[in-house]
């Protein structure tokens, strides 16, 4: 799989974030999906199987912490491991970063953000090992 099909799935309750991170991920080459809370992001987890999640961390409906344990349990039927990027107006804040790193999530982003590095961030995930889920 090419650089240019990898698929993400964004999760923001924030339309105008959520907006924002699509157009720059489909002008950099992405397939992008969406979900705006944590719920319908699991169900599309398992229905797009992607490459990369970034998921807001204060959502309804599952925030990312719940989102990131899902995942790390769910991807076992993936039989790989799946980067997660959470992100936050609160990055600063210890205890996300922390919680973030509890719940299994590969890296934060702090809001808000601006097109380099957001891509920086999706290409250093993406270029990690997909090592096999344990």
């Amino acid at each position: 799989m090419t650089e240019k099909e990898k698929n993400i799935l964004i999760v923001d309750d924030d339309s105008s974030i959520q907006e924002l991170m699509r157009i720059i991920l489909t002008k950099n080459g992405y397939n992008v999906h969406q979900a705006t809370d944590g719920e319908q992001a699991i169900h599309l987890f398992m229905e797009v199987a992607p490459d990369l999640v970034i998921s807001d961390i204060s959502m309804p409906k599952g925030d990312g912490f719940n989102v990131a344990i899902i995942i790390r349990n769910k991807e076992r039927s993936l039989g790989r491991k799946v980067p997660i990027l959470l992100i936050s107006a609160f990055y600063d804040d210890h205890a996300n970063v922390e919680n973030a790193e509890r719940c299994g999530a590969d890296a934060v982003l702090s809001k808000p953000f601006t097109q380099k590095p957001l891509i920086a961030a999706v290409e250093k995930l993406l270029e990690g090992d997909n090592e096999p889920a344990g």
